[in-house]
């Protein structure tokens, strides 16, 4: 049985896949398997995954006639492989040659950890990327996991088993199984950064978050805090308290110190407004 499962679900990036499948296959560790589930691409998709597959029998395709959706494609690759590890990897991204020697090694030496990811850099149209520090006070109020990290397969069966909400169709299910994964252990969930950068995230314009307008993206978070009203009230018992809340507040406060501010707000009170 390998060790790492890495499950790569594609659409249409045919451009992409071979590049991300090479970083699979960089890997200093060399005990995985990779499943490839191809959503019923127009493009040629298909024939990259069976020439890797040609060459290095640790790589599978699951075809597929039509497109499932990104979140049943993992939820079908997770009941298929057999990884004491599983690694989701979209099918533009990279990982560094040895993000997964590291997460394993980190994982065996704590069994106590839950998750484990890397430092990540974004490519493509931008570069920066804004990626706080783990903690669940910030992950209810913004993703500050990517979907690629490593968690332990047992646990997700043991204690969750519905892999993703396939409801979330235009995007963010991976901050939902994020939180769903959390709220079901049985304990607070231990979560280590490695110091090392092993994730990039390919941008692109005709991605799927990039097209999430400011209203959409407020119907998901609500939907969100609906579905995660619990683990929401065990962290933040007054809304007041949320991470976005206290940064607001701390740019309202710094704003209202400066001279301009405190000019603008004399002259609204002599005028009365």
């Amino acid at each position: 049985m390998p060790v790492v499962s890495v499950i790569i679900p594609s659409y249409n990036l045919g451009e992409y896949l071979g590049e991300t499948l090479r970083s699979v296959q960089d890997q200093t560790f060399r005990d995985w398997e990779c499943l490839v589930v191809e959503n019923g691409s127009s493009d040629n998709s298909s024939k990259v995954v069976r020439e890797f597959a040609s060459r290095d029998p640790r790589f599978t395709l699951i075809p597929l006639v039509s497109n499932i959706g990104v979140a049943a494609a993992r939820n079908m690759a997770m009941h298929r492989c057999f990884g004491k590890y599983i690694l989701f990897l979209d099918a533009d991204d990279l990982i560094g040659p040895g993000y997964m020697k590291a997460a394993v090694e980190a994982m065996e030496q704590d069994p106590s950890l839950n998750v484990v990811y890397g430092k990540a850099e974004r490519f493509g149209s931008e570069t920066a990327w804004d990626l706080p520090p783990f903690s669940m006070s910030t992950m209810l109020s913004r993703n500050c996991l990517y979907v690629s990290c490593f968690f332990r397969k047992h646990e997700h069966d043991l204690y969750l088993g519905t892999g993703f909400d396939t409801s979330f169709t235009h995007g963010y299910e991976d901050w939902d199984f994020w939180l769903s994964f959390f709220q079901a252990l049985p304990a607070e969930p231990r979560v280590l950064q490695l110091p090392e950068v092993y994730f990039y995230y390919r941008t692109r314009r005709k991605s799927r978050n990039a097209g999430v307008s400011d209203e959409l993206l407020k119907e998901i978070r609500y939907k969100l805090w609906d579905k995660h009203k619990e683990l929401y009230a065990r962290y933040f018992p007054n809304p007041l308290e949320t991470v976005e809340y206290r940064r607001m507040a701390r740019a309202f406060r710094k704003a209202s110190d400066t001279p301009c501010w405190k000019l603008r707000m004399a002259v609204k009170k002599l005028l009365g407004r």
